[in-house]
């Protein structure tokens, strides 16, 4: 696959209220509705004439990702056939732009094939009939599979439902995979939640072995526990925390705090 195709990117404004300009729009409606273009009407902020009028001429698109109807350029994004929605203009006026339909550009997305699931994109020359990216995501359900069908970028026909054989060959992949993952980024994804346990496993074993030298070390030293309360999201005992200490009381709390081995607060009436 290339990286970059050449062609070449018109924008047009017509007034259809002017005999010679509604001619001229009606013949590139037929010339681009010949090609099978269809247009896209919308209003995008800069628009699809003002916004990329510097951009009329030779242009390079960027291959590396496709669509069905757009190109990415290293600037803007095109369309093959785009026009303003007339918001704040007059319906009379037809503005927009179009490219050149090159048989590069035809080509490489004949020869582009596109999971409609996941969107993965690979060459059709490596010849997956079935996506062989995500048949291991979690989201991934039975009714979905037909999604995964590798289809060409510019195929806008419908999605088949599995035939029996497809069926028979996709389901066992489909349980293997999502009962033990099938890609790197399964794999990945095993790995960050071994992680994630592990860490969570740990932070609990420290949290739990505060929490109990804490406690112990109080009962130890024949301290009542029930106004004390051990918070593990900052890892802190406090002291007063259901009945804040009173004036007569801190005192004789400050003597216990000044021995206690491990982070506090004191909550004060």
């Amino acid at each position: 696959m290339t990286d970059t195709l050449k062609t070449t990117l018109h924008v047009y404004h017509f007034d259809i209220c002017v005999p010679d300009d509604a001619a001229a729009y009606k013949a590139l409606r037929a010339k681009l509705t010949s090609q099978g273009l269809k247009c896209m009407k919308s209003w995008g902020g800069a628009g699809h004439y003002h916004g990329i009028k510097e951009l009329a001429g030779k242009i390079e698109l960027e291959s590396r990702h496709l669509f069905d109807d757009q190109w990415n350029t290293p600037t803007h994004r095109v369309f093959d056939w785009a026009q303003d929605y007339p918001i704040d203009f007059s319906k009379s006026i037809k503005r927009g732009h179009y490219l050149d339909q090159t048989p590069e550009m035809r080509e490489v997305r004949r020869n582009t094939v596109k999971c409609r699931y996941c969107g993965a994109q690979e060459p059709a020359a490596k010849g997956y009939v079935f996506c062989p990216h995500c048949i291991g995501d979690e989201y991934l359900t039975v009714k979905d599979l037909p999604l995964t069908r590798m289809k060409a970028i510019d195929d806008k026909s419908d999605y088949a439902s599995l035939t029996d054989a497809e069926r028979t060959h996709l389901m066992p992949l489909w349980r293997d995979a999502q009962l033990h993952g099938h890609t790197e980024r399964d794999k990945a994804r095993i790995a960050k939640a071994r992680a994630d346990i592990e860490a969570k496993y740990l932070k609990a074993l420290q949290t739990a072995e505060a929490e109990h030298k804490g406690f112990l070390w109080l009962m130890d030293h024949g301290i009542r526990t029930d106004n004390v309360i051990y918070s593990s999201h900052n890892g802190q005992f406090c002291f007063g925390w259901r009945k804040p200490l009173e004036a007569e009381e801190l005192s004789a709390w400050l003597e216990i705090a000044s021995e206690f081995p491990f982070e506090y607060e004191i909550k004060k009436a």
